[in-house]
């Protein structure tokens, strides 16, 4: 399992994927460090953001560009395996489907995890450095805003996980993984739009992943960290469980 792993994270660095990733997480925070500000990405429903928001803690509120950022090692790692067929060689020489899924899953979610705080935390020393701490928030703001979001994010990572090993294809991987967000916001924003359903849609747009990510770190309350908490965990065991067996009761191609 550990060779498995070494040979994954010496692979990893091989891809356009690692250096897109990289490349996408430099430039939007030298942009927002170069103009004192905060940009992203954000399909829900819009917040208020408070003048005296510090900009690092804006930088976290519009951390769901890392929903598509984290698509990349997700899809190196696991979708790789089989558009490069090499899964096969792996499990018949080396390794139990188990024993297999199981270091998939710990080395993605901690690589792409590991990956995220150290983009984040870069931002914020860099960020504090060079603007100076009229631009910045103090480090336990800045951890409590970021942390309020990890579990939301661990699962999302293992959503893709489950996802990849169900489809399998990398085409399929991206389209799912891409196209959903887009779609769920467009229906309830649709939902919204309608008398009857209207209640219906604020509920879908309160959980809406984005919206979560955002109001983690800046509009939160006590009941909201509770239940975006529980959504989270539930992901995380739904997919793992989809994964696991998606994988290791379907014949190998």
């Amino acid at each position: 399992m550990l060779n498995l792993i070494k040979a994954d994270l010496y692979r990893i660095t091989k891809t356009k994927g690692f250096y897109l990733y990289w490349a996408i997480v430099l430039v939007t925070y030298i942009l927002n460090i170069a103009y004192k500000s905060y940009g992203g990405i954000s399909l829900g429903a819009p917040l208020e953001y408070d003048e005296s928001l510090q900009i690092d803690i804006g930088a976290v509120a519009m951390n769901f560009t890392f929903y598509f950022l984290n698509i990349f090692p997700v899809f190196s790692i696991i979708c790789g395996e089989y558009s490069e067929h090499t899964i096969k060689n792996s499990i018949s020489s080396t390794i139990s489907k188990k024993n297999f899924f199981i270091s998939k899953y710990i080395f993605t979610m901690g690589y792409t995890l590991f990956s995220y705080v150290f983009a984040n935390y870069a931002y914020y020393f860099a960020n504090r450095l060079i603007n100076g701490e009229d631009y910045s928030s103090t480090f336990g703001e800045f951890s409590g805003a970021f942390f309020r979001q990890f579990p939301l994010m661990a699962a999302i990572v293992s959503l893709f996980i489950g996802l990849a090993f169900l489809l399998r294809k990398g085409a399929a991987f991206n389209s799912v993984t891409i196209i959903t967000p887009i779609v769920y916001t467009s229906a309830a924003l649709a939902l919204y739009g309608i008398s009857s359903t209207k209640k219906i849609a604020e509920k879908l747009l309160t959980y809406e992943t984005s919206t979560m990510l955002s109001r983690l770190a800046l509009d939160y309350s006590s009941d909201y960290i509770v239940k975006c908490f529980l959504i989270s965990a539930l992901i995380i065991i739904l997919s793992l469980f989809i994964g696991y067996f998606s994988f290791t009761k379907r014949e190998l191609e």
